[in-house]
């Protein structure tokens, strides 16, 4: 069910759900991320030439499609090494080598149906890392120029280009697997996310309550409904609405299927604390 595998790191923030923030940067480690990317770094300088020297249209695309999965892995490698510029770049490229593939193959859909469900898939995950990095990349940085291939905008427009990356992977993803598919899930998270970070807390509630009832009813004991209902329960408190049943169900879930020492459970159990503190 795509990359919705941690909380986040930080108390009161909302979780994005993709696989390359924190939990995976402390459990893999620093070192690891690097020899990961030296590694993946030689495959890309085959796979780029091998795809520069295919002539035959469906071919290459195909090489192309291979390529694009290659050069997504590594954006998520940077990005795991706090580095989203380069990560927008690699995303770039890879989500431009992806629409290659669709438009060689969109002539003959039914004859490429396969083909295409993959290659639309593999760029709602793509559009989900850009939208990630774009917001990353923004807040860390506040400046205008050309970096790694990339132009940097200023942080409202990169905003919009979060926002734009996020919807149209919600779109694709509908598309693909259809409006109840946990999948979904995962891109609604990531759009309220989105919000919650813009202090939209309304819209953010919205679609982490859309995620819940389609996490709830397709996988309800999963790790996935507790970073919702956390979600939720912090957009709740930033509306001056009542978020303690949120927060203490996602509590409940975490501590029941993570362990009561895991890292998001303390983080979990932080904002509750911080909740109980402040009504003191």
């Amino acid at each position: 069910m795509g990359k919705f595998e941690t909380l986040g790191a930080d108390v009161g923030r909302a979780a994005t759900g993709l696989a390359y923030l924190e939990e995976l940067r402390s459990s893999f480690g620093r070192a690891s991320v690097e020899l990961r990317w030296n590694f993946g770094g030689e495959t890309l300088r085959i796979q780029e030439a091998e795809y520069a020297a295919e002539e035959e249209e469906l071919r290459k695309t195909s090489k192309g499609l291979g390529l694009a999965m290659s050069l997504h892995e590594a954006g998520r490698q940077h990005h795991q090494l706090g580095d989203p510029t380069q990560a927008i770049a690699l995303y770039q490229r890879a989500g431009a080598l992806l629409e290659d593939a669709i438009r060689a193959r969109a002539g003959d859909a039914e004859k490429h149906a396969k083909a295409l469900r993959y290659a639309r898939f593999t760029k709602s995950e793509v559009c989900s890392s850009l939208g990630v990095a774009y917001h990353d990349a923004g807040r860390g940085r506040h400046f205008l120029g050309v970096a790694a291939g990339c132009v940097l905008r200023d942080r409202g427009r990169q905003a919009e280009d979060a926002l734009s990356q996020h919807k149209e992977a919600l779109e694709l993803r509908k598309d693909i697997v259809g409006k109840e598919h946990p999948g979904v899930a995962e891109c609604l998270n990531n759009l309220g996310n989105h919000y919650f970070a813009r202090g939209a807390y309304q819209k953010a509630a919205e679609h982490f309550e859309q995620a819940l009832v389609i996490l709830t009813s397709a996988c309800p004991d999963t790790p996935f409904v507790a970073l919702t209902l956390y979600n939720l329960g912090l957009c709740r408190a930033h509306l001056g609405q009542p978020a303690e049943a949120a927060l203490k169900r996602a509590l409940r879930i975490a501590e029941r299927l993570l362990g009561p020492n895991h890292q998001q459970v303390d983080m979990i159990r932080q904002t509750l604390e911080q909740g109980a503190s402040s009504k003191q």
